[in-house]
């Protein structure tokens, strides 16, 4: 009767020890999926458009896109509300490069940041007036005419 209660006992921790490893196995396996934005490498034309930066304007350009609030981010060209919002989420950016994992912001975007950075950040016109149509120069009003008399 040990015996067998022995044998019962060294199947079950066998049987146990067998899932564990099995388990073990499919967790070492499975590789971690990296998200798409670490993974992704900014590209060739990206790399050489952002080397056309001075020092000066990639650390002004890189504390836009860590620091900058919603106003700020839109004073780049085609940036709007979605694009600051997405950019804001993706924070904190170690290089300027890293924008472009941004969905949204793409080489031709970035094209422009740089563009825009170059240019030493020009603020926007802001318009006083929404653009109204054109007023019609008024009607000139005929001259009365004179009636002639007649006797």
């Amino acid at each position: 009767m040990k015996t067998l209660v022995s044998l019962l006992i060294i199947l079950a921790l066998s049987l146990s020890l067998n899932a564990a490893e099995t388990s073990a196995k499919k967790k070492s396996t499975t590789k971690p999926k990296a998200p798409a934005a670490e993974a992704a490498k900014p590209s060739a034309k990206v790399e050489a458009v952002a080397k056309t930066l001075t020092a000066s304007q990639k650390t002004k350009l890189l504390a836009l896109l860590n620091e900058g609030d919603d106003a700020e981010l839109m004073t780049i060209p085609n940036v709007g509300k979605t694009r600051a919002a997405a950019i804001k989420k993706a924070r904190p950016f170690a290089d300027v490069t890293n924008v472009t994992k941004v969905e949204g912001v793409g080489e031709a975007t970035f094209a422009e940041m740089v563009a825009h950075a170059k240019a030493g950040f020009p603020q926007p016109e802001k318009k006083d007036e929404p653009a109204t149509e054109k007023k019609k120069a008024p009607a000139k009003k005929k001259s009365p005419e004179k009636k002639k008399e007649t006797k």
